[in-house]
């Protein structure tokens, strides 16, 4: 499935795989030198995380590591924690 990037703020960015969220990546301009930050956000263990200095290294790596972390897991294990990643950021859970 190929990655999607969705714009939330001015070099930030959530990273999607067939309308999933998996991933954030972002400018971290308060680092001295700015550099970009990825990281794969699904609740298993070893969820991978890593810095560049461009958005495009920085989506080349996320793709890297969220194939590598996706091939650790069983498609069950992944579904359940989409699941409950899916549950925990509804936007209902907002509305009182």
């Amino acid at each position: 499935m190929p990655l999607t990037l969705r714009m939330i703020g001015l070099d930030d960015y959530t990273v999607h795989e067939d309308r999933q969220l998996v991933g954030r990546i972002r400018y971290a301009s308060e680092c001295s030198p700015g550099l970009w930050l990825w990281t794969c956000i699904v609740t298993l263990p070893g969820p991978p995380f890593g810095d560049a200095g461009s958005l495009d290294e920085a989506k080349g790596r996320f793709k890297v590591a969220w194939e590598s972390f996706k091939a650790k897991h069983r498609p069950e294990e992944l579904a359940k924690a989409f699941e409950e990643m899916n549950h925990a950021n509804r936007p209902a859970r907002y509305l009182r």
